[in-house]
């Protein structure tokens, strides 16, 4: 029988019987890989998650999930483990424009009209209670210190991975959740454009806590905004945003954080960050966007960052992850909906619409999380413009708060919507120069700030369509 058309397989995903091999094999054992274990787990599949490190990951990770995520954590059983382990509530946003300046407030809330909540935790701990629980599901085996280095293929489908050890695992389904920097996206040959974007320095803060109990904060006017939130009581992460130009020696990041952050960051945070920097917590990694046209091949699908990712200031990161790992599960036919396909054929068609789908969900939030950054870090009078407007936006109306919060969240995923509410902030923003409401007293500034301005919109709505005609023809 010709396995490459999908006529017939060895077994299908529902198989019940004693195998050596499992059923679906997920390379990552990361929060997203738990995830993906937790979604596709029935009690009748073997599900075999390979996890490179035979530890915990030291390095500073994604810790934010909006409230679509937080859905997609209850619907799989996993938001109440979190919670026992120390996750905290998440209301909203508090953005605060400048040093000194009144923070304009983003509650979930006002998207639904109901009360509507995200989730902070200190990743190592997030990690290790997933591990920790989807471990204990019956059909489920998470094997540490497997480094995975190769797939296996029939013709052109992947038919299961191969270890540093040289051993082969076959599997029906293979799940790639390495990351951002995954290896086997390139194995696989999947075409990425890879942007440095800047550098976060990581902060843990202890004895603190941010202004608006329960909102991540974000702090504007220095060189790079700075995103502030609790990760449990008295403890506050600050991720502070370092120009990619920037001096990265550890004394330099320290002068800079000292020099041209700190003023723009309220007391007692700004003691606190300070304090937390001069004892050695800090962490720089770096800020890449990466953009992918493909997230499923024949036999292969990549969810989380290994699919793709933006700059982290919106994180979105977790909440991406876990709507890439509902939409696959769904697809796939897994759950209570109904049974997975019993051919190769079907379980591919099924990759395919994945892949439709998360693409769907991710393009809004790749074109915003680049938006926002570009305005929030206001390098140029284009984007300044535009981030004066979008203040001004958001304080004047409700519905504009409502608007943006949706898109954020993950709540709204059509790019036309980001489209629409970028062109209100910058209709916005154009009257506020034209009629000298910003910080452009002279007429020669205001005709600099709307050409910026101009040029910027520009540029996005170019971006915005060759995104949807790539992935129309691609």
């Amino acid at each position: 029988m010709d396995r490459n058309k999908g006529v017939c397989i060895r077994r299908s995903l529902g198989y019940q019987g004693a195998m050596s091999d499992p059923d679906v094999v997920i390379v990552g054992g990361g929060f997203v890989g738990c995830a993906a274990a937790a979604a596709l787990a029935d009690g009748r599949r073997r599900i075999l998650v390979l996890e490179a490190r035979a530890g915990a990951d030291p390095r500073f990770r994604g810790e934010l999930i909006h409230p679509h995520g937080v859905a997609v954590l209850q619907g799989l059983g996993l938001h109440a483990p979190l919670a026992r382990a120390g996750g905290i509530d998440v209301r909203g946003f508090a953005v605060v424009p400048g040093e000194d300046a009144e923070p304009v407030l983003l509650p979930y809330d006002d998207v639904a009209g109901r009360p509507r909540r995200g989730l902070s935790m200190d990743h190592h701990a997030m990690v290790a209670s997933l591990r920790a629980e989807v471990s204990a599901r019956p059909g489920v085996e998470l094997r540490s210190g497997a480094r995975v280095t190769g797939v296996v293929r029939e013709g052109e489908r992947v038919v299961g991975i191969e270890t540093a050890d040289g051993e082969r695992i076959r599997a029906d389904l293979t799940i790639v959740a390495e990351g951002r920097h995954s290896k086997l996206r390139g194995l696989l040959g999947i075409a990425q454009e890879v942007r440095l974007l800047s550098f976060t320095a990581a902060l843990l803060l202890d004895d603190v806590d941010v202004p608006h109990a329960r909102h991540g904060h974000v702090f504007l006017g220095a060189p790079g905004p700075v995103l502030a939130y609790s990760i449990g009581e008295g403890r506050v992460r600050m991720c502070v945003d370092i120009p990619a130009s920037a001096e990265k020696g550890r004394d330099a990041i320290l002068a800079l954080l000292r020099t041209a952050y700190a003023p723009f960051v309220p007391e007692p945070l700004r003691a606190a960050m300070l304090r937390a920097a001069r004892a050695d917590s800090l962490e720089v990694c770096a800020n890449h966007a990466i953009h992918t046209r493909r997230c499923a091949l024949p036999g292969v699908a990549l969810v989380g960052d290994s699919g793709g990712c933006c700059h982290p200031l919106t994180a979105t990161g977790l909440t991406t992850g876990l709507n890439d790992v509902r939409v696959l599960a769904e697809e796939l036919g897994f759950g209570a909906t109904g049974a997975p396909g019993e051919s190769w054929a079907t379980v591919d068609a099924a990759l395919l619409r994945y892949q439709r789908r998360r693409y769907r969900f991710v393009r809004a939030r790749e074109i915003l999380a680049d938006a926002l950054y570009e305005v929030f870090r206001g390098a140029g009078t284009g984007p300044l413009a535009v981030r004066n407007g979008i203040i001004r936006y958001w304080q004047g109306s409700s519905r504009a708060r409502m608007a943006s919060m949706a898109l954020l969240s993950g709540q709204e995923s059509r790019l036309s919507a980001f489209l629409a509410e970028y062109a209100r902030v910058v209709g916005r923003s154009a009257y506020s120069v034209i009629n000298g409401d910003g910080e452009e007293p002279s007429m020669s500034a205001r005709a600099a700030s709307l050409s910026g301005l101009l040029r910027l919109s520009y540029e996005k709505f170019e971006r915005s369509l060759v995104t949807v005609y790539q992935d129309a023809v691609g």
